[in-house]
């Protein structure tokens, strides 16, 4: 699998967010992140301490089911 460059992961994560949430809410969660400063490292090592990369994956997967109704 090729790894995005930074331009295309934002066009990706843009496209999930105006498609999951709608251009309304995607401009409202937009607009709660853009200006705090976090340190995605550790968020990312809190929400998922000592899960392996199957169990996100299926965590991610079911949320996505439970999202189309």
């Amino acid at each position: 699998m090729k790894t995005m460059s930074d331009l295309e992961v934002k066009k990706k994560g843009l496209q999930v967010l105006f498609k999951e949430l709608g251009e309304s809410d995607a401009i409202r969660f937009l607009s709660q992140i853009s200006y705090e400063k976090r340190d995605y490292l550790i968020l990312q090592e809190k929400l998922f301490k000592g899960m392996g990369v199957d169990e996100i994956f299926e965590k991610a997967r079911k949320y996505s089911v439970s999202r189309k109704g």
